[in-house]
């Protein structure tokens, strides 16, 4: 198979790369590891942000920068965030009025918001509290007007690299064989790594960071791996993401005493820390709604609703909902320029796998969606033209597929228990790289690590994919605590018990190679 265009990642970022890629003219198929519905864009249940002041708050793209910059904590990239903020109030109409998602709006039409973390401003847009899977679903049925070729069920192996320009990709197929797509250029839009947070994560199990692990072995460079964002508001006891839109419709965080602590829509890394003092305390936290209009509560939080009472039994309009932390994002990814260029020619990253430097230190709450909508849509863009001006394809090199098959042929042949080493790996990085982090807990995490990579082998085996999902996790494990371990301060989402101030040396990148 041979493509102008071939994206990797069917969530928000990939969508929009393939759809832009394809009414320019390309030749173009996007690739999920699954089903092109399985991905952390469609647990994005609260909003997409953009500066449109429809509520007439005096919003505006300079405010939306000064908020973003503000929350990246001193080393946000002030063209990427500019360009990001500039461009998401049109990319935001377009999802709307060109696509049809069906976001909520007002009676004189235009778009309705509401507020989020970060911010004094109404500045989210929203379709009820299932904003993400309206956006995708709508999308996905874009790509099949479009005629775009999707290809289900395919693990991206490793990217293909001659003399510093993209040849291709090779995946294990459904059937474990190994396959080999030529493309003239390659969009990565596979999602972060917040999900080897097994059990402690809002994420897909799917987002174990494989578009950065590959990118790094491509011998690209990682940028601020470290910074991990966890979301205040998981439901205790499971997965479950209790958006920012419930707190943003005036739900209040309180303890087990009925005290409030914080402020609400304060930034994540905030509000989190706060509970997590809570916690440590022998307090239970609660997010209450029992004050807020059931009127509200059964319009735009409506699934939020149902789905507690499915899971916990509990009617959120009468009772408080207990919470914890859970990991959520990965602010870090693989280096790229503003415009999502690697230093592969032709190889683009776009969404949560790259880091142009938009997110800084930590994300505002409502950015995600529609960062990866702006910059996904100029990879496309960056990627069809790249590839209308190198008409050839590269050629792949020799022993490059060869040994890729040799990697399958030995992991096939080897037990491992992968299970019971994501469950372990997961509790690793929770307890000694999560909210609050130590360089002692650190050093003993990567010591762990090794001996897990030098002791896979086990009476219990597992599918092929779940291995090399594995071995990619650990790679990013090793390569988030080292980076963590480099920056000897606390900035944003990362916050280091010995470490508790910022410290002005260290406002810049951590640059993380393998």
């Amino acid at each position: 198979m041979k493509y102008d265009v071939l994206v990797l990642g069917s969530g928000i970022a990939g969508m929009m790369a393939a759809i832009e890629a394809k009414e320019l003219g390309g030749n173009v198929a996007i690739v999920s590891k699954k089903s092109p519905m399985a991905n952390n864009s469609f647990m994005a249940k609260g909003g997409i942000n953009a500066a449109l002041n429809n509520m007439e708050d005096g919003d505006s793209i300079e405010h939306h920068i000064e908020d973003t910059l503000k929350g990246g904590m001193g080393i946000a990239d002030e063209e990427a965030v500019r360009i990001f903020c500039e461009q998401a109030p049109q990319v935001v109409r377009e999802l709307h009025r060109k696509f049809k998602v069906p976001f909520n709006t007002l009676e004189n039409g235009k778009l309705a918001q509401r507020p989020f973390g970060g911010t004094k401003f109404k500045r989210t847009v929203f379709s009820s509290d299932a904003t993400g899977p309206a956006i995708m679903k709508t999308l996905n049925k874009v790509l099949k007007t479009l005629k775009i070729d999707t290809i289900k069920n395919h693990f991206a192996l490793n990217l293909i690299v001659n003399d510093g320009k993209i040849a291709g990709v090779t995946f294990v197929d459904e059937n474990d064989e190994l396959q080999v797509i030529q493309a003239k250029s390659v969009v990565v839009a596979m999602g972060g790594y917040a999900g080897l947070f097994r059990g402690y994560t809002t994420n897909v199990a799917d987002a174990t960071g494989d578009g950065v692990a590959m990118g790094l072995r491509a011998g690209l460079e990682g940028m601020d791996l470290e910074f991990i964002q966890f979301h205040p508001t998981g439901l205790e006891g499971t997965n479950y993401l209790i958006s920012e839109a419930a707190r943003g419709e005036g739900g209040k965080l309180v303890n087990d005493e009925g005290k409030s602590f914080v402020d609400e829509l304060n930034t994540r890394d905030f509000v989190t820390r706060a509970i997590v003092k809570q916690l440590q305390r022998g307090r239970k936290v609660y997010l209450d709604l029992t004050d807020v209009p059931e009127e509200i509560i059964n319009t735009k939080l409506i699934n939020l609703k149902k789905r507690v009472k499915s899971l916990k039994g509990i009617d959120i309009a009468k009772e408080p909902i207990p919470l914890n932390p859970l990991a959520h994002y990965s602010m870090g990814g693989i280096k790229t320029g503003t415009y999502t260029d690697t230093a592969i020619e032709g190889l683009f990253f776009a969404g949560e796998a790259g880091n142009n430097g938009v997110n800084g230190a930590n994300r505002l709450g409502g950015n995600s969606l529609s960062e990866g909508a702006v910059f996904g849509k100029y990879s496309g863009y960056k990627a069809v033209k790249y590839a209308v001006r190198n008409k050839e394809f590269i050629e792949i090199p020799e022993g490059k597929v060869e040994s890729d098959k040799e990697l399958i042929e030995n992991l096939k042949n080897k037990k491992i228990d992968v299970k019971e080493k994501k469950t372990e790996l997961a509790k690793l990085l929770f307890n000694k790289v999560g909210i609050l982090r130590n360089g002692f807990a650190m050093k003993k995490a990567l010591t762990k690590f090794d001996e897990m990579r030098n002791n896979l082998e086990s009476e219990v085996d597992s599918h092929l994919k779940d291995k090399l999902e594995f071995l990619n996790g650990l790679d990013i494990a090793v390569a988030m605590t080292k980076a963590a371990l480099a920056r000897e301060e606390s900035r944003g989402a990362h916050f280091r018990l010995d470490f508790p101030e910022s410290d002005f040396s260290f406002a810049r990148h951590t640059i993380t190679r393998l």
